[in-house]
């Protein structure tokens, strides 16, 4: 499947949202642990399947939703019998990629390329979401 390049003003949208998240992620940084710490305790976010998220994940979503309670990907809500609401925006967060695979005693090996990556992932809480249609009851929704 081919995919169409971005125009230049999509790219410009992509790359302010990137900025935009970006000073997030060096704002939540900034705080002191004890800080983050009772942020994240408020919150307490986790993904669809019941992991946890690291404390500075957690910080960065409550920061961009102080409501955040159980977040998924969009194909992790579908998986899980949800979709998200139209028009909804998704929340940032850190997603780590790996690190890259050397030889243990590797002498030519840069301290810098052992470093774990990490990608700018989007989730949906599970405010921005519905259940499909079959009738089954959603996070949100109650008996009567």
């Amino acid at each position: 499947m081919n995919r169409r390049a971005p125009s230049p003003e999509q790219r410009a949208q992509a790359e302010e949202r990137r900025n935009r998240f970006r000073a997030l992620a060096r704002q939540v940084a900034g705080m002191s642990p004890e800080a983050r710490a009772e942020l994240a305790a408020r919150v307490n976010p986790v993904t669809v399947e019941g992991r946890p998220l690291s404390l500075h994940n957690a910080c960065l979503l409550a920061a961009q939703l102080a409501s955040v309670t159980l977040v998924g990907g969009f194909r992790q809500w579908r998986r899980a019998g949800r979709h998200v609401r139209k028009g909804e925006h998704g929340l940032a967060l850190w997603v780590p990629r790996g690190t890259p695979k050397s030889e243990p005693n590797d002498p030519e090996a840069d301290s810098e390329a052992e470093r774990p990556r990490f990608l700018i992932g989007t989730v949906f809480d599970v405010s921005q979401t519905e259940a499909d249609g079959d009738g089954e009851l959603g996070a949100e929704e109650s008996v009567e």
